[in-house]
């Protein structure tokens, strides 16, 4: 009769977990049924995959990996031939931000049949992180019906309904399946009040939260010791339609820019000081990038910054009006409100007029996206340890706010020509002063990520990357 009480037997999985978006829950699903060379670990760390261990060469030009012993079928073995194969066709990927990351790999050889050796234009520590995204995870290619059943991730995906609820089992032919922390998940998409509101009522294991829309209800409605800040690998900004008059004036996005008291906006999201006001399109704390330097206006005390927002509006070419009128898009969080109301009253304070557009969070993606906005709140992220991907987005056709600094591109391609890891760096700092002298957009904060975490899930740990594998959660009750 014990055993008949079994939760596994009244059909609840192992773990059900919440996210807030369905880009969210895709992402997680991608991770946790691929295998790539690397794997992030709970901490965020890299460790072997497929790859059971690798050396990198002493000036970084090259890394050898050695596969582990994985079967596809059960008449053939994965091959560095089959890596190799793989690597190529990411790097031919429809999806242009893996092509330019994969810029800097220069070759890929087996030349052994359990041996893959990836040649570098120059030296990239991040590289052994990307090897761990799922958009770079190895498929073999088919032969008949050999790898039609490949036994790549920690999960395998049972069920994707219609509600928004992804069901995942443990793969048992996972190459570390005794490892993976339980057997079944349940994914959940839902709006962050309602995330938060299963999660108090005791409905849900682990809430997997963003930024800041639903912050505000999880440190009200859930218990105190469930909620997790963790300092994101990110920046909130705003990005700027330059096609749209008066924006493309310099002097314009300059007054905007000065006119933002960034030390209130951590406390209107998460009621304290703990996010960071930043300056730069990058978040500080990149592993051996300086960043763009400190911008010289950056000391003014509030009144003469105010004052020379002022005198830049002055010099610009305003239109008959003679006043700044902007359209701010936001998503439709309470958190958002909060920071288009601090904006509005910073820009309000120079003369200008500022319409607030609330958009549902899928609407504001999308006008993100086609670039129908004036300015607009969003944020930027990076599951590896680099300044690469958050400057991609600001080269010339990589965006729909006709963002276009020649130069500045020049100078971020140069980069996977450096001889040196410093000078790799340093060309891609110059190239993040010129977009920031040039205000392509407006960094407000590093924004903390937030998460609710029942005290009978095991294996959850903060890390800056917002990596948290599905496999190395369990549930300890």
């Amino acid at each position: 009769m014990t055993a008949a009480c079994n939760r596994a037997d009244r059909g609840r999985p192992g773990l059900i977990v919440d996210v807030l978006s369905t880009a969210m829950a895709d992402e997680l699903v991608a991770e946790a049924t691929s295998a790539g060379l690397t794997r992030s670990d709970a901490a965020g760390r890299i460790v072997p995959a497929l790859a059971r261990s690798w050396r990198v060469s002493d000036d970084g030009s090259f890394i050898i990996f050695r596969l582990g012993p994985m079967a596809i079928s059960a008449e053939r073995k994965l091959t560095a031939a089959d890596v190799v194969r793989a690597l190529a066709a990411a790097k031919g990927s429809a999806n242009s931000a893996t092509r330019a990351l994969l810029a800097g790999v220069s070759g890929t050889s087996a030349p052994l049949e359990d041996v893959v050796e990836l040649n570098l234009s120059t030296p990239q520590p991040e590289i052994l992180e990307l090897l761990a995204r799922p958009e770079l995870a190895i498929r073999p290619a088919k032969r008949g019906r050999d790898s039609a059943n490949w036994p790549a991730g920690p999960f395998v995906l049972a069920e994707a309904s219609a509600s928004a609820v992804r069901t995942l089992k443990a793969n048992p032919a996972y190459f570390d399946a005794a490892a993976v922390g339980t057997g079944s998940i349940e994914l959940r998409v839902e709006r962050p009040a309602d995330a938060v509101r299963r999660f108090a009522r005791g409905e849900t294991d682990l809430v997997l939260g963003g930024f800041h829309a639903g912050v505000s209800e999880a440190r009200v409605s859930a218990p105190r010791e469930a909620l997790v800040l963790m300092r994101a690998r990110a920046i909130l900004y705003l990005a700027i339609n330059r096609t749209r008059a008066p924006l493309h004036q310099l002097s314009v996005r300059q007054a905007l820019e000065r006119a933002i008291d960034r030390a209130q906006l951590s406390r209107a999201i998460y009621g304290s000081d703990a996010a960071v006001p930043i300056l730069g399109l990058t978040p500080p704390g990149l592993s051996s990038y300086p960043g763009a330097p400190r911008p010289d206006w950056a000391d003014l005390p509030p009144a003469a910054l105010l004052a020379d927002a002022r005198s830049r509006l002055t010099e610009a070419d305003l239109g008959a009006e003679e006043r700044l009128r902007i359209r701010l898009a936001i998503g439709d969080s309470v958190e958002e409100e909060r920071i288009a109301a601090s904006l509005v009253a910073g820009w309000s304070a120079i003369g200008a007029e500022v319409v607030v557009e609330r958009r549902s969070a899928g609407g504001h993606a999308r006008a993100l996206a086609a670039g129908d906005f004036d300015v607009a709140l969003t944020s930027a992220e990076s599951r590896i340890d680099s300044p690469v991907p958050f400057l991609l987005p600001l080269r010339c056709g990589a965006n729909p706010f006709g963002l276009c600094l020649p130069e500045a591109d020049r100078l971020l391609q140069s980069g996977w020509d450096a001889p040196t890891l410093a000078e790799r760096m340093a060309r891609i700092a110059l190239a993040e002063r010129l977009w920031q002298e040039d205000v392509a957009a407006i960094p407000l904060i590093q924004p903390l990520r937030w998460a609710l975490v029942a005290p009978r899930v095991k294996g959850f740990e903060p890390n800056p990357g917002g990596v948290h594998p599905l496999a190395a959660l369990r549930r300890d009750d």
